[in-house]
């Protein structure tokens, strides 16, 4: 009954020995991707960089005991980052104490939300959701993310992102008072990412840029020269606290956490079942939710941010040689060291590196050329990717999404009811 409800646990009790060297290699190889990634998606969500590295701990623990997926690197993603901050901030000021409140309790409500679904097994549902949809939305939202980076970038101040145009305008407005250091900073590891990851197989490039590029800014002091750096980062590991939401936050924050919840899952279960394919393995679609479900409510008992199954980190686990979820595991104990002895060592890390880290992580999502074989091969599918595109990068995040969804849904139901309209007349 227990490796019932925990697929992961059964995974370990049966471990062999021979696995031990692919998962150490790659728990290990995750990790260095890991913390500056954690840092960076915490930047994007409003948060301090310390919560991000805790959203890499007891999250990923969880999962890898609860989740179905051998591989599935949970913790901070890029997009759900960016809609919590999205949802938060349009009302609650942006650095203050409230704001930081209600995206801890986000966490729990987006768990509470996948959790239920799980148990109800309500997996069935996101069959009706067309891929389209969701790869119009992701590319839109990374072009938001890369928008939202270049202020970091180019060491300017800007307001917030409201939509495209109007941000992009702003970005012109403000080129004048870039600071050169910065600039020199961001390009430069912008540059440097691209060559080692032209150059070698291994994901190392966002460590080694972070080292790189911390040294440099400590040598020369350029945080006197108004380089942006991170700072100091607190030692040790968070302590658990559940808080329970009123009703009235519950209701306030319903509408984003229903977004995080349906995109957190479905950019995680897309991963999931490409690599169960390869594997040739079944994913229980309903197991996922309740591993992903517990994995976000254990977020927010760490005092943390909404998590999902992220796309690179999980594809590196993969081709890194992991066999099982002890690679997971592995993965979470050297955040733990990190978070116990190494923080202060990031304390020069310049935030323009961050915004490189994020821009090239993020363009990896941006996915236009699909447009010209779906409108060849799926006129249909071609307008649910254009129009979700759009809507999200004109619009909002939240319109974009229900727009797209529910386009998805009117139309796996015009072609449900005229198959069976056909059929029936056909029998």
């Amino acid at each position: 009954m227990i490796f019932r409800l925990m697929p992961g646990l059964k995974r370990i009790y049966h471990y062999k020995k021979s696995y031990i060297t692919g998962d150490l290699t790659a728990g290990i190889i995750v990790a260095i991707l890991f913390i500056p990634q954690s840092m960076a998606y915490a930047i994007i969500a409003g948060v301090p960089l310390v919560i991000g590295l805790y959203a890499a701990t007891l999250p990923l623990i969880v999962y890898a005991l609860f989740g179905s997926s051998k591989y599935l690197s949970i913790g901070p993603v890029s997009i759900v980052s960016l809609l919590a901050f999205s949802g938060i901030s349009s009302f609650a000021q942006p650095d203050s104490s409230y704001f930081l409140e209600l995206i801890l309790l986000l966490g729990l409500i987006v768990g509470s939300i996948h959790l239920i679904m799980g148990l109800l097994k309500t997996g069935y549902f996101f069959d009706y959701i067309s891929p389209a949809v969701i790869s119009g939305f992701t590319s839109a939202v990374a072009i938001i993310i890369a928008l939202n980076q270049i202020k970091s970038l180019l060491g300017v101040s800007l307001p917030p992102y409201n939509d495209f145009f109007s941000y992009t305008l702003e970005i012109i407005k403000k080129l004048h008072e870039t600071n050169p250091y910065t600039i020199l900073i961001g390009i430069g590891s912008i540059c440097m990412l691209i060559i080692i990851k032209k150059t070698t197989s291994m994901s190392l490039g966002p460590l080694i840029v972070v080292i790189i590029y911390t040294l440099f800014v400590n040598f020369y002091a350029l945080q006197k020269k108004g380089v942006d750096i991170v700072g100091e980062i607190p030692k040790g590991l968070p302590e658990l606290s559940l808080n329970i939401p009123t009703l009235d936050i519950i209701q306030l924050l319903l509408p984003i956490a229903f977004t995080i919840a349906f995109i957190s899952f479905l950019e995680s279960y897309a991963v999931v079942k490409t690599l169960a394919a390869r594997d040739k393995e079944q994913i229980n679609t309903n197991q996922e939710l309740v591993g992903l479900g517990l994995a976000n409510i254990s977020s927010s008992l760490v005092g943390s941010i909404p998590v999902a199954g992220a796309i690179s980190r999980t594809a590196v686990n993969y081709q890194s040689g992991a066999k099982t979820n002890l690679s997971l595991l592995i993965t979470a104990a050297c955040i733990i060291i990190t978070l116990l002895f190494l923080t202060p060592l990031f304390h020069y890390l310049p935030k323009a590196t961050l915004a490189a880290i994020i821009i090239l992580a993020v363009s990896n999502l941006i996915n236009l050329k699909e447009i010209t074989l779906l409108l060849r091969t799926s006129p249909i599918n071609a307008v649910l990717l254009i129009s979700t595109f759009l809507a999200t990068l004109l619009l909002n995040v939240f319109w974009g999404l229900l727009i797209g969804i529910g386009l998805s849904i009117f139309i796996n139901m015009i072609r449900r009811t005229l198959f069976y309209t056909v059929d029936k007349n056909y029998k």
